[in-house]
């Protein structure tokens, strides 16, 4: 018998709820992966036991990914035969403080299927955990945030700096990322972008400027590090951050907190 298949909900409103052990996990993917792989996460919803089996029509999910159904029928085995093999390495945190960090490989799709027009996706049991019946620890971002950017690498920052923020409860803060720690967060390959200009040129640059273009972040006092020694190369980058659910909340921080906050800080 086979199993039942539920049909897939392409709802921009959705939210895609992932624990941030998840998110901080090394990853690696295209815009197109992330975003088939983000629209099957938020049908999760909090009363789900178990992952369900989804289909749609490429002609929907191409028009709900806002691509041509051409791009999507030549692109879709690829992607889909991608995710399948993609892994996350998650730390697994351990009671023994003395103990090195211990890591566990997970596959993120267990099953995909096309078939005259239909697409068949689970996901894999493996990260079941890490989407079902979570009660701390996890972020939460609307579909519709994570399909408006048009870089993996934007993805993949925003994700994690509002898991890292959630983590510490605060709504302003200054992060710090040296370029090893860049090269970890975005799995760049050690042969690629060996220049350190490079690496920032070409990830969290141009990310960091999608964001705070977009209506869901503002970034400032964004500033590049350079070592102590001679030649002085780039060692990675620092700036500040706060974030937003829609337009309306960004403009009225930009047009009235903002000023205030600065006004009160040149009073001190």
């Amino acid at each position: 018998m086979s199993e039942k298949e539920y049909k897939l909900k392409l709802n921009p409103n959705y939210y895609v709820v992932t624990a941030n052990d998840l998110i901080k996990g090394k990853q690696r993917m295209t815009l197109r992966e992330a975003q088939l792989l983000f629209i099957a996460i938020s049908q999760v919803v909090k009363e789900d036991k178990d992952f369900k089996t989804y289909i749609t029509t490429v002609t929907e999910l191409a028009e709900f990914m806002g691509i041509t159904s051409e791009s999507l029928y030549r692109d879709l085995k690829e992607i889909c035969k991608s995710l399948r093999s993609q892994n996350v390495e998650v730390q697994i945190s351990s009671s023994n403080s003395q103990e090195k960090a211990k890591w566990k490989i997970f596959g993120w799709v267990q099953n995909a299927e096309y078939d005259c027009g239909k697409l068949t996706l689970r996901l894999s049991d493996d990260i079941k955990p890490f989407l079902i019946d979570l009660d701390k620890f996890y972020t939460q971002i609307q579909l519709s945030t994570l399909l408006s950017f048009r870089s993996y690498y934007t993805i993949r920052l925003y994700q994690y700096l509002k898991a890292d923020a959630g983590a510490k409860w605060e709504t302003v803060e200054e992060w710090h990322f040296t370029c090893d720690e860049i090269r970890e967060l975005f799995q760049i390959e050690p042969k690629k972008y060996k220049q350190a200009k490079d690496l920032l040129k070409k990830t969290i640059t141009p990310a960091l400027k999608e964001l705070n273009d977009s209506d869901y972040a503002y970034i400032w006092d964004y500033e590049e590090h350079k070592a102590n020694k001679q030649g002085r190369p780039l060692t990675g980058v620092s700036f500040k951050a706060i974030f937003f659910e829609n337009k309306n909340e960004k403009d009225l921080y930009l047009k009235k907190i903002k000023p205030l906050i600065e006004h009160y800080n040149s009073l001190k």
